[in-house]
């Protein structure tokens, strides 16, 4: 919503390959050995010339010596992608609380990200938003609830390389490229007077993103980082609409042209544990919605923030084909132009089914 944040093959195989991908065990790629060391014929070693079955062995991810599931930072994306036939499902929930507006926006995405082909990943989020206001958003001191849908998130990313040694900070880092769209679900047009903005939950913009996302192992410690650009398009809105930066207000109908925006966050995690994937997470972020645009010179008001972000995490269960990580925490302020100070308790909780090829090293 205006109010808050927005989180913001190389071959095909044909369809008798992807349903055994996405309905085989995590066991299958794998059998035990048989009794008394007898190793029948595998199919492999029948269909010497790869012209029955493909060969599956480039889709199986780098699997590391350490590294178990770990929830991770909360505003920095993970260079590594889900393997072929894995996917989790990810339900986050942020508290945008800005007590000199009198105003919260509780953000609720429901992330679900799907490894279809080799070193790609999809992803989708669909953020549910349940926003409150007091004075002095609201003139006359009352409290005004207000729930709907927000804005959606789709991405795909691309990884370009994987950790070539996880024990080492200086070796090669993951590096990913991630292109993401943003379609304009949430509610922006035809809003109440009377609700003060409260029951906007979208700012109406189609944007376009694209981010460079690396993450280096180096035993007991994680470092992320993310850098990317958003274009916003333009769009027309109605009076009483809330820019981007939570303060402006439209006083009638008009076309609005946000400005470019730049989004960068980091972290550092220490794992604890890597059988419980217990730890703390140190992360930073920011954005910075500039006065000029792709399309010209913006009309919304420019502005920027930096947060900083503590957490902690565990994972239970972490064994066997799907295993859970929790996390929580809490982002700060520390700078902020033109934008509201703003305090966002946060927690997530991440579903993971392991595939045929395993995890991706979370």
């Amino acid at each position: 919503m205006a109010k808050s944040i927005r989180f913001v093959s190389r071959r095909f195989f044909p369809v008798m390959t992807f349903f055994f991908l996405v309905f085989s065990s995590p066991h299958s790629v794998r059998a035990e050995d048989p009794p008394l060391g007898l190793t029948p014929p595998s199919a492999y070693e029948e269909d010497r010339n790869k012209d029955l079955i493909p060969d599956l062995e480039p889709l199986e991810p780098v699997y590391l010596p350490w590294g178990p599931n770990t929830s991770g930072p909360n505003f920095t994306g993970t260079a590594e992608v889900e393997p072929v036939g894995s996917f989790f499902i990810e339900p986050y929930w942020f508290d945008y609380i800005q007590p000199g507006l009198g105003f919260s926006s509780l953000s609720m995405p429901e992330r679900i990200s799907i490894g279809l082909m080799e070193n790609w990943e999809f992803d989708m989020s669909i953020p549910f938003v349940s926003n409150h206001g007091s004075a002095p958003t609201t003139p006359n001191g009352q409290s005004i609830n207000s729930f709907g849908m927000g804005d959606t998130l789709l991405w795909v990313k691309r990884q370009l390389t994987s950790d070539s040694d996880v024990y080492h900070f200086w070796a090669r880092p993951a590096v990913t490229i991630e292109g993401q769209v943003t379609l304009p679900t949430g509610h922006f047009l035809n809003l109440n007077p009377q609700l003060y903005g409260v029951d906007q939950t979208g700012d109406g913009t189609y944007n376009e993103g694209l981010y460079v996302i690396l993450r280096k192992h180096f035993k007991p410690f994680m470092f992320y980082l993310q850098v990317g650009d958003i274009i916003e398009n333009p769009t027309d809105v109605g009076p009483g609409f809330t820019f981007n930066n939570g303060l402006a207000v439209t006083g009638a109908s008009q076309s609005v042209l946000n400005g470019n925006l730049l989004y960068y966050a980091g972290a550092l995690e220490h794992v604890l544990n890597d059988k419980w994937g217990a730890g703390y997470v140190l992360e930073f972020f920011g954005e910075s919605q500039s006065g000029q645009s792709l399309f010209g010179a913006a009309n919304a008001p420019a502005w920027s923030f930096f947060w900083i972000d503590p957490a902690i995490e565990f994972s239970w269960p972490n064994e066997g084909a799907v295993t859970v990580t929790w996390g929580a925490g809490i982002a700060l302020p520390v700078y902020q132009s033109n934008y509201p100070q703003t305090f966002t308790p946060l927690g997530t909780v991440t579903i993971y089914y392991n595939g045929p090829f395993g995890y991706r090293g979370e």
